[in-house]
């Protein structure tokens, strides 16, 4: 059953969570949402009804800005962002000390997770990757080269934020500080899964993603020799078809447990 907490960070801000940890679970997943989503988003209710019968259980959280208005309250940064991960590792790792942890991040939020394991010591050895915002920095300042448009970039120093609509969710208020920290954090050039121990990785992508492009996806995974599937008619959504959900979970699940069997595509 879901139980909701709250987890405090070291500067006081909240982080709302949702959990399912059956009694016993060798193994829990920390669920991380993407760009304009939250902790009840269709993946984690996905998460929540494949996992715990499995006997694994899951946490997710509402990212800085996201979800929940104690969430909204604390300005999204990347630093921000990594601190609300640690703080769920943190607690799932004293609450189930035995327990095994690894990490399902989506979209925006696998690029949050790809630039913690590779700065911080991190206690998961899994990482799986859906729709993963390899190239994020590009959603909100373009492709490198790009020339920032006036009249945002007034409103920006005006208001200090702006209120882009990626068309996925709920818009996000995004601060002139997180405009810099996506500037300075280039997950191709950043990405280290083996920086703090041996951090095992795989990636599903829809073939037809028009918000993150498969060939990105797909560079990415040869950069860093990461097995990819990519979901065939699938968009960023993954959800089209209507057992394409449950496909990207059977994928998470022998990964998690040492099963799957490397590249291919559905």
């Amino acid at each position: 059953m879901k139980k909701p907490l709250k987890l405090s960070k070291e500067n006081g801000c909240v982080v709302p969570c949702l959990a399912d940890v059956p009694e016993g679970a060798g193994m829990i997943v920390i669920y991380v949402h993407g760009f304009e989503s939250c902790k009840e988003c269709m993946t984690a209710k996905v998460l929540f009804r494949r996992m715990p019968p499995e006997g694994i259980g899951v946490i997710s959280y509402d990212q800085p800005g996201h979800g929940e208005a104690e969430a909204r309250d604390e300005w999204i940064g990347i630093e921000a962002c990594m601190d609300s991960l640690q703080a769920v590792e943190n607690y799932a790792h004293e609450k189930y000390p035995e327990a095994e942890i690894v990490y399902f991040g989506s979209s925006f939020g696998a690029y949050v997770t790809g630039l913690y394991i590779s700065s911080r010591e991190h206690l998961g050895d899994k990482f799986f990757m859906r729709s993963a915002a390899v190239n994020m920095p590009w959603l909100l300042l373009g492709p490198p080269g790009s020339e920032p448009d006036p009249e945002s970039l007034a409103l920006l120093k005006k208001q200090g934020y702006l209120q882009p609509n990626l068309g996925v969710g709920d818009p996000v208020k995004v601060p002139e500080a997180m405009f810099q920290d996506l500037k300075e954090h280039d997950l191709f050039e950043e990405f280290n899964p083996d920086a703090f121990g041996k951090t095992a990785c795989r990636m599903v992508h829809g073939e037809k993603d028009i918000v993150i492009d498969p060939k990105m996806a797909s560079k990415f995974a040869d950069k860093f020799g990461i097995p990819i599937v990519f979901m065939l008619g699938e968009g960023h959504s993954i959800s089209l078809k209507p057992d394409s959900p449950d496909v990207v979970m059977d994928h998470a699940i022998a990964f998690f447990r040492g099963e799957d069997g490397g590249d291919k595509a559905e």
